[in-house]
């Protein structure tokens, strides 16, 4: 039975695949339709067994050709105002809620959707679907899928993420340092101010230099329009201590940088360590050295920028993507592919301004321009044209 990429959507939907949990499930349900379409998927476990990547490919085994790329994991709903249900698919007046519609599961949706329905048609190159977890929390997934390319896996040649663009090619993003610093002081009765330190004044003040040291860079120029332009600081998180009377000993800071191509994060890293350093000497005086700041890298994204005009790019306008080359702000696992070696493009369904909000979206014309793009590529990969153009 030919699913349409709406049914399937439905199917995908119904996983809550919030990145906190396993998102097993999706990946074995779509294994097992795969499988029925003669495809074999491989898995790619986490070291705990938790969850997977998977990859598969269509067509000659052999050889690299065109990576689909979309993430499993979504956002949490927690304390949104939701409508409908989250995790069931709901029509209203052309559009279509849910969490993961925009970001990204409608793209997967239509993926699966095209290779059911062009099961039958010989490729000459070959299209690989890879579909990766926790990129919601730091793109964590994913280079366990790269690191395979070239071994256990064919290297793709070229590859198209499908982060909600409005089916407009996105050819740079920022990269993300993910960040969890812990202040450490010295408790006391909160009468006794001149007996303790506070972890969680330590800690607002460096939340207030990480705000201006944001207001300062965030409008440095940057490439093609990418707003804001400049890298970013972010405090996400700051919480500590144990109750109104008591001096906090213990205080955290989870927060994040995100920079663009050209910046060197170690720099921007040291930048703010120096900045927080002396503001917290300057509130502190005689008590400095009584804290103690400890700040531990959680995660890193690789900035991506293709430049206008790439190989990546050049395909998916030849399939049907329009407008400008865009430069985005949030990070994305084209940095990755691009890291490796592999011509890269974002270019999927639906909105960002969607993405990660109740009530969350994609309007079915966006599954219909989607569904045609990739019936181009399955198209444009049974002939021989395409497989000369591609990098080597």
């Amino acid at each position: 039975m030919q699913l349409s990429s709406t049914q399937l959507l439905s199917m995908l939907v119904g996983f809550d695949t919030t990145s906190r949990h396993s998102n097993l499930p999706l990946i074995e349900w779509v294994a097992n339709y795969l499988s029925n379409l003669g495809v074999v998927p491989r898995l790619i476990h986490s070291t705990d067994g938790c969850k997977a990547n998977l990859f598969a490919t269509l067509g000659p085994p052999d050889r690299g050709g065109i990576c689909l790329h979309g993430h499993t994991d979504v956002v949490p709903v927690d304390g949104q105002p939701w409508l409908t249900d989250p995790f069931r698919l709901t029509e209203r007046g052309g559009l279509w809620f849910g969490r993961g519609t925009s970001d990204m599961k409608a793209w997967i949706a239509c993926c699966l959707a095209a290779a059911s329905l062009h099961r039958c048609r010989t490729l000459h190159t070959p299209i690989h679907l890879a579909l990766s977890y926790d990129e919601e929390v730091g793109c964590l997934g994913a280079p366990g899928l790269i690191a395979c390319f070239g071994e256990s896996l064919p290297k793709p040649r070229l590859a198209v993420i499908g982060e909600p663009s409005l089916m407009a090619p996105i050819t740079a993003h920022k990269g993300l340092v993910a960040l969890d610093t812990t202040v450490t002081g010295l408790d006391a009765h909160s009468s006794l101010l001149h007996r303790g330190v506070s972890a969680v004044s330590a800690a607002a003040e460096i939340a207030v230099e990480l705000h201006e040291i944001a207001r300062e860079w965030m409008n440095r120029p940057g490439p093609r329009d990418m707003s804001p332009a400049g890298p970013t600081v972010s405090v996400g998180q700051l919480r500590g201590g144990v109750a109104r009377n008591v001096i906090a000993r213990e205080a955290r800071l989870l927060w994040e940088v995100r920079f663009r191509a050209g910046d060197s994060p170690e720099q921007l890293l040291e930048q703010i360590s120096t900045r927080v350093q002396s503001r917290l000497r300057h509130s502190f005086r005689d008590r400095f050295e009584d804290l103690v700041v400890e700040t531990v890298e959680v995660a890193r994204i690789p900035a991506f920028d293709a430049g206008v005009g790439g190989s990546a790019e050049l395909l998916a306008r030849r399939l049907g993507a329009e407008g400008d080359a865009q430069a985005v702000p949030y990070g994305a696992e084209a940095g990755q592919y691009a890291a490796a070696g592999v011509s890269s493009v974002i270019c999927g369904p639906g909105s960002i301004e969607q993405a990660h909000q109740a009530n969350e979206f994609i309007a079915a014309d966006q599954i219909v321009a989607c569904d045609r793009f990739l019936s181009r590529l399955f198209e444009l990969c049974s002939t021989n044209e395409l497989d000369a153009e591609l990098p080597r």
